[in-house]
């Protein structure tokens, strides 16, 4: 073969070897642009951009009506680029001229702004000022960036239900907590080019990304019907309680429900404390003891039984049943809170009277299967799944060693231990028809734009009696409010349903004596529920029919006035007659408070009683600076009007917590000028 032929081959296998090697070239140039540039780029940039992140503002928390509960207010923070502060080599002259400014040590500054890290906090939430002359000082490596500051506007208003959050506005507890992916928003940043010794490139090209705001959480709750509940918490937790007499319970919390949805009106528990200095509070304050504190319910468990009852047709209300003063279980003797019993009863008096061996009559005919299918239909001994941290489970009796005499005192509300949540989701169920409803307290999700995200949908878990068992208790609940042991909720004009309870409280596997947990359920109207309430009293030696039943009285009729619920034409205006050996006082009429408001004290107790009413007064000084129930309030004749008290009208020295909206004024009343009743039993 010709060296000239050898020569061309030779030159067309180079030839194919280059162009197989420059399509391979192209292809991987391709793969690489198409698959892998954006990642590439991005690393690039991370090479030789630097960030400065600027924090989203956090999404508020508002009420049902779009009322601000928690919000973030801008601040600034101080922040430090090391890698900068090092090659400047001021940094020791640079902590000491921040050290001032800041409040903070010049050997902590400067370890922090020399450390080896691409960006650090040297000091977060300074006010405008302070940032204003951080920036003037124009020092190498510092700099300040805008971030937020959690704010809660009502201090201690629904404080267990909002939560917190911390300095690096993460949530952490409540709402804050529960829903912080909704509520975090996403993170922005400021970028600038540096150069590969780590100096800032001049005239290079800066970058911002601007932060998204979170979502607006909306919630259950109404800002005034939670303001009513409250109220009379921090009646009750500052001795002011109707029929308290000065007494201070250990806690207390009132819940309020819509029973047909399971929404949440309020959730109120005290002691409290402010989410804007939740540093500052007892541990004990910030635990929200309506999910997470478990107690035995004394009687207005017995609502529960009486359901299981009629629904299993195993009583009928005109049935006699005779009370003799006691039920003998297995030779124990467990007595009615009436010396001598009811003697001959139908089981509707039964249920007027809370007569304890009627509703053990009921248990024991149910059997403890049926006793403990409906425990657990009803949800006891599980969590409710509202939506909060740390919710109890409750303590049911163990089925496999529980005796009939347990089955007795577990029918009028001892023995087993429950949340206020659980009991106040179970008589709903009651109320609305039989069905059981998951307990909700977000309403919706809002973006910041406006557009809801997720709407709310009321979650029905199961149906536990029937329409016909519901109505049928609804009437024996009305009636145990209009002639029975819930007399003191009763409310003129208004049909109301309900349940006193007391209980003793547990210690050291005893009970304790003289020391009880009174607690009052009610719903209303008693024909078609828009509320449900319970309120639980801890540590007081009282029964929940003096002093539970006319804390819920004022809330229902604060709450239903507030709704708009019109007095039923048909509902009483007078409850019926007394149980023998147990004498209410009358229903007093109504009447007009006048207003006293800047009045020196005398004055003003002289022109309230004329008009019929009693004073209670609050604070230092001889001028009248506030008065609760306000003037013109329609409330009963005979009530106490509280005084706020100071030395100068025009420079108030107390203000009521609640007085944060005019059209709050309205809609604050107090029943109050009960007087106590003279009761020995439990099961009342």
């Amino acid at each position: 073969m010709s060296p000239y032929v050898v020569m061309r081959k030779r030159i067309a296998f180079l030839f194919l070897c280059v162009s197989i090697f420059l399509v391979v070239l192209i292809a991987r140039l391709g793969f690489v642009q198409l698959s892998q540039g954006a990642d590439l780029r991005k690393k690039a940039d991370d090479s030789h951009f630097r960030g400065v992140p600027v924090a989203p503002k956090r999404g508020n928390i508002e009420d049902r009506e779009g009322n601000v509960l928690a919000m973030s207010v801008s601040t600034e923070t101080v922040y430090a680029v090391p890698a900068e502060v090092r090659q400047s080599g001021r940094a020791k002259e640079m902590a000491a001229t921040l050290s001032p400014l800041l409040g903070k040590p010049a050997q902590d500054i400067e370890a922090r702004i020399t450390k080896r890290s691409a960006l650090e906090y040297v000091q977060k939430r300074v006010s405008p000022e302070v940032a204003a002359q951080v920036r003037a000082l124009a020092l190498p490596g510092i700099g300040t960036t805008e971030d937020s500051q959690r704010y809660y506007p009502n201090g201690t208003m629904a404080a267990h239900i909002i939560g917190y959050a911390g300095i690096d506005n993460q949530g952490l507890e409540g709402i804050e907590l529960t829903r912080e992916s909704e509520l975090k928003g996403i993170p922005g940043s400021i970028l600038q080019e540096f150069g590969a010794n780590g100096i800032p490139l001049p005239q290079a090209e800066h970058q911002y990304l601007a932060p998204k705001q979170g979502n607006t959480v909306r919630l259950t709750i109404d800002k005034n019907i939670q303001a009513f509940a409250e109220r009379e918490l921090q009646k009750l937790m500052t001795g002011q309680g109707i029929n308290m007499n000065g007494q201070v319970p250990k806690s207390a919390s009132i819940l309020v429900m819509e029973p047909n949805t399971g929404e949440m009106l309020a959730l109120a528990s005290a002691p409290t404390f402010d989410p804007n200095r939740y540093q500052e509070a007892d541990p004990s304050t910030r635990r929200n003891i309506a999910i997470q504190n478990g107690y035995e319910p004394g009687s207005t468990f017995k609502i529960i039984t009486l359901a299981a009852a009629l629904e299993e047709k195993k009583i009928k209300l005109a049935e006699h049943f005779f009370d003799k003063g006691a039920y003998t279980v297995l030779g124990k003797n467990v007595r009615c809170w009436k010396a001598g019993g009811h003697g001959d009863q139908t089981f509707m008096e039964v249920a007027e009277n809370s007569c304890n061996p009627g509703f053990i009559e009921m248990g024991q005919r149910l059997g403890m299967d049926n006793f403990y299918k409906y425990l657990r239909d009803f949800g006891f001994g599980q969590k409710t799944g509202i939506e909060m941290s740390g919710e109890a489970l409750g303590i049911l009796a163990n089925k496999k060693k529980a005796t009939a005499l347990d089955l007795a005192t577990m029918s009028i509300g001892q023995t087993n231990n429950v949340t206020p949540i659980q009991l106040l989701t179970a008589v709903s169920a009651v109320a609305n028809g039989g069905t059981l409803m998951k307990p909700q307290l977000v309403k919706e999700i809002v973006s910041p734009s406006g557009r809801v995200v997720t709407p709310f949908e009321k979650e029905e878990i199961r149906r536990i009696i029937s329409e016909d068992a519901s109505k049928l208790e609804r009437e024996v609940l009305e009636s145990v409010v209009t002639n029975g042991t819930g007399r003191r909720s009763f409310l003129p004009g208004y049909r109301v349903a309900g349940k006193t309870g007391t209980a003793q409280k547990v210690q050291n596997g005893g009970y304790i004596q003289g020391e009880y947990v009174a607690s009052f359920v009610a719903f209303a109207p008693a024909d078609k529920p828009r509320l449900a309430i319970l309120c639980v009293i801890d540590g007081v030696p009282f029964y929940g029919g003096v002093v539970a039943s006319p804390v819920v009285q004022t809330v229902l009729l604060d709450s239903l006035r507030y709704l708009g619920v019109k007095p039923d034409s048909k509902a009483p205006l007078t409850p019926g007659k007394p149980m023998p050996g147990l004498e209410f006082p009358p229903i007093k009429k109504a009447a007009t408070v006048p207003s006293v408001l800047g009045l020196p004290l005398a004055e003003a107790e002289r022109i309230l009683a004329q008009a019929g009413f009693k004073t209670m007064t609050e604070g230092q000084g001889k001028v009248v600076l506030d008065q609760i129930p306000h003037g013109d309030s329609q409330v009963e004749a005979e009530s106490n009007i509280l005084l706020y008290l100071g030395a100068d009208a025009s420079k108030p020295t107390l203000t009521p917590w609640w007085e944060d909206e005019d059209e709050d004024i309205e809609a604050i009343r107090s029943l109050t000028g009960r007087l106590p009743i003279e009761v020995s039993p439990l099961g009342r």
